[in-house]
């Protein structure tokens, strides 16, 4: 029997890379010497705390069967695994963020992390939203796949302002 989730869900995973990420810029911002990279990057781990923010409303804001479990689920099973993605795929908690960070020798090689991070997450919610269908909310997780894009290109023109 295919595994599918609904949109609750898929935002519980969203929090999940979201809080990951905003570590990620913290960190990144307190090895920064340069206080425009710093104040960028700082900027970045606020806009991931909106984030989080927008997935909760959205995840509150959800009625009916799109917070319906999906399938029997008595262990919580599906949520285990949601966060285990999450860890595993993107902004992941058993990384060494530090170690991460401290490989960066550049501000320009932080922010090609972040893109590529953006981008594994951009893969991800593509991928829950093939997994959600379409009567459990698949047309909110698309928000999800939007707020990245944006993230995605801010990089990218910083990136381009180095």
């Amino acid at each position: 029997m295919p595994v599918a989730f609904n949109a609750s869900e898929v935002y519980e995973m969203g929090i999940e890379i979201e809080k990951n990420g905003k570590k990620f810029y913290e960190r990144a911002a307190e090895q920064m010497e340069d206080d425009n990279i710093k104040d960028f990057l700082t900027g970045l781990a606020k806009w991931e705390n909106s984030h989080i923010t927008l997935f909760e409303n959205l995840r509150d804001g959800l009625t009916g069967k799109e917070t319906e479990n999906t399938a029997f689920d008595p262990d919580n099973e599906a949520h285990a695994y949601l966060k285990a993605a999450a860890d595993s795929h993107v902004f992941k908690k058993s990384v060494d963020i530090a170690g991460i960070v401290s490989g960066c020798k550049t501000p320009a090689d932080v922010l090609n992390v972040a893109v590529q991070f953006e981008k594994d997450s951009v893969v991800l919610y593509n991928t829950m939203m093939g997994l959600v269908p379409a009567k459990l909310g698949k047309d909110k997780v698309e928000t999800l796949v939007n707020e990245e894009l944006k993230h995605i290109a801010m990089l990218h023109d910083k990136l381009e302002q180095l």
